[in-house]
């Protein structure tokens, strides 16, 4: 009985182990989408030598539908006049159903003309909840801040696994 439980269990590890590795991990699926955002006031906590962004907004993207957004940012206080990093970013998405997404991102943004200035991050998935919830992406997004009005528009691209 023993020798028998032993070579079952060999079967079934052998079977296992000729698995495809997509057996294991859900399949990157490609997304993109768009969306605009509004500056909002929060809570400094960049540090007494950078400033914090905080946004709100809303857009469409694919395996999520209409979306909504939160987050915030680091950045430096020459961003109306100069080309300034973008660090520490934190934001979640939330999906029609309710489920979301939490990244982290950073970037940069270029020196304004006439008032706008473009952006580009990078955002990876820490965490998620809902049928997100052992979700891994990264996106790169890209858009054009303008100044006078407060909103980023923009769009991205990359992939998601759920």
């Amino acid at each position: 009985m023993r020798r028998s439980l032993a070579l079952a269990t060999v079967v079934a590890l052998i079977a296992a182990m000729s698995l495809p590795i997509s057996a294991f991990a859900a399949e990157r699926r490609p997304m993109s989408g768009g969306f605009t955002v509004a500056v909002v006031p929060v809570e400094q906590r960049c540090g007494a030598n950078a400033l914090t962004i905080g946004f709100v907004g809303a857009g469409k993207a694919t395996h999520f539908g209409h979306l909504t957004g939160t987050g915030s940012n680091c950045t430096e206080f020459s961003l109306t006049s100069g080309s300034v990093g973008i660090w520490d970013g934190i934001a979640t998405y939330v999906a029609a159903d309710g489920s979301s997404v939490t990244v982290s991102y950073e970037g940069v943004q270029a020196a304004p003309s006439n008032g706008r200035a473009s952006a580009t991050t990078t955002s990876t998935v820490v965490s998620g909840t809902g049928r997100f919830a052992d979700a891994e992406g990264e996106w790169v997004d890209s858009g054009i801040i303008d100044f006078t009005t407060g909103l980023y528009t923009g769009a991205f691209s990359g992939w998601i696994s759920y």
